[in-house]
């Protein structure tokens, strides 16, 4: 890589980072150009050279939000049987659940950006994806997919977590419910 290369590379990892902290203190909405160029040291026209538009920027913080809080994937488990591979299934929604609910505070009220929108649909394919490689053919029953996602909510683990249970109790007590279920 040239020192040029490397040079750019940098800022642009500068910038991004500005915008993430400023994105998870004020929302995207509340956040400008200016505020996030400011930020990472550099002017607004670097951000615009470097992403395009706003929108852009707010499109690849998402991304790298979301490799940063880690959806969970069962390809990278070692677990075999249905029983382990469901209990890990939870635990690790609810972990995710656990460590990315602060973001999913600041952006509650913004689901009308585009790149949220995108990243929300891209999450829920990826989880749904993962829930069918985990629990398969039960899946296809309405009722019993329908519970299932209920169960494993993050306003069940909340309810949960307000009931006094712990992380790994509230994984444990839902696991064993969703494989009664399936």
């Amino acid at each position: 890589m040239t020192v040029r290369a490397a040079r750019a590379a940098g800022t642009r990892e500068r910038i991004v980072d500005a915008a993430l902290a400023s994105y998870r203190e004020r929302g995207i909405g509340a956040t400008s150009l200016q505020t996030v160029a400011r930020r990472a040291d550099v002017s607004p026209a670097t951000i615009l050279n470097h992403f395009g538009t706003a929108e852009e920027l707010a499109r690849v913080v998402v991304s790298r939000l979301t490799e940063d809080i880690r959806i969970p994937d069962d390809r990278e488990w070692t677990e075999s049987g249905h029983a382990p591979r469901v209990r890990r299934l939870v635990r690790e929604m609810f972990a995710f659940y656990d460590r990315s609910t602060p973001w999913f505070e600041v952006f509650r009220y913004e689901m009308d950006n585009q790149a949220l929108r995108d990243g929300q649909a891209n999450f829920w394919e990826a989880v749904g994806a993962l829930y069918t490689r985990v629990l398969g053919p039960a899946l296809a029953d309405d009722r019993v997919r329908s519970a299932v996602f209920g169960l494993t909510h993050p306003v069940t683990l909340n309810t949960l977590r307000q009931a006094g249970l712990s992380l790994d109790d509230a994984s444990a007590l839902v696991a064993e419910t969703v494989l009664r279920l399936v």
